[in-house]
Parts: C-alpha cells; sequence; structure tokens
C-alpha cells in the first residue's frame, strides 16, 4: 500500500517538475510535449516504487 501512495505521489510530483522545466526551456505545448511528461513522471514513480520495495522487503 506504501508503494502505491508514494508512486502516486511521486508521478504528480514529477509531472509538475518536468512541465515546469519545458515550459522554461520554450517547447510549446504538444503531444509530444505531453509523451516526455507522462513517460519520465511514469519512470519516476516506477523508481520510487522499486525503491519502496527494496527498503520495507
Amino acid at each position: 500500500m506504501l508503494r502505491l501512495l508514494l508512486s502516486t505521489v511521486v508521478f504528480f510530483v514529477a509531472s509538475f517538475f518536468v512541465k515546469r522545466h519545458l515550459e522554461g526551456m520554450g517547447i510549446p505545448k504538444g503531444m509530444t510535449r505531453g509523451i516526455v511528461v507522462f513517460v519520465t513522471a511514469l519512470a519516476a514513480a516506477y523508481g520510487v516504487a522499486f525503491l519502496v520495495d527494496r527498503v520495507v522487503a
């Protein structure tokens, strides 16, 4: 349960910061930018879930 909670929080936090970073670079909104944000946030969420599994188990 902890894994699900933390990975969900990390997904939204990572997507916020990646969006902000890409806006700062001047990259316009579009499908490619959306996919980059999604994939990066998903990778961060999977990484946190993996770490939680290693720490708790």
